[in-house]
């Protein structure tokens, strides 16, 4: 059974490899497990994530499985010219500034300048929630109020710079 935290990853891959899957959520998972154990394997990041209400399990860093889903969909594809589905990753945690800043414009700019060639595209976007408020302290109204606002900002941008008729999906990890 799918943990809420995990259905963002799910989605990730329903997306990216609709032709495998047929949005079929069983097969996402199948093919999620199969990711993690790979990177494990690999010696993979290990992160503690807690969904609302569960215990705290261990998984892979939004980070790791962002780019081996990348290279497995250039594996399975064959190349990037014969890619249906773009994809990009930012993790806003590298940023050498706040979220709010024009580095995060530049960012996301650039990632959907790579997505622009794709009629069907995913921007995944992670540790955005980490960078507002780091583990260990609360959230105040100023951090939810600057989150919002940002993400708010983030989508506005992605629907004003995108292909008119491409379908573009947002994802916050």
């Amino acid at each position: 059974m799918s943990l809420p935290h995990d259905l963002p990853a799910l989605h990730l891959l329903n997306t990216v490899f609709a032709g495998v899957t047929g949005q079929d959520l069983y097969l996402a998972e199948q093919l999620k497990a199969g990711i993690e154990q790979a990177l494990a394997e690999q010696g993979g990041v290990v992160v503690n994530t807690a969904a609302a209400g569960a215990a705290a399990v261990t998984g892979v860093s939004p980070a790791a499985f962002a780019a081996a889903v990348q290279a497995l969909q250039r594996k399975f594809i064959g190349g990037e010219d014969d890619m249906r589905h773009g994809f990009a990753h930012w993790d806003a945690a590298q940023s050498p500034a706040t979220p709010d800043s024009l580095w995060t414009r530049e960012q996301v700019l650039a990632a959907l300048k790579r997505l622009s060639p794709y009629q069907e595209a995913t921007l995944l976007i992670t540790n955005l929630h980490a960078t507002f408020c780091p583990p260990g302290r609360r959230w105040t109204e100023r951090r939810r109020t600057a989150y919002r606002e940002v993400l708010d900002f983030l989508a506005a941008l992605a629907l004003a710079r995108k292909r008119e008729r491409a379908q573009l999906t947002l994802m916050f990890l």
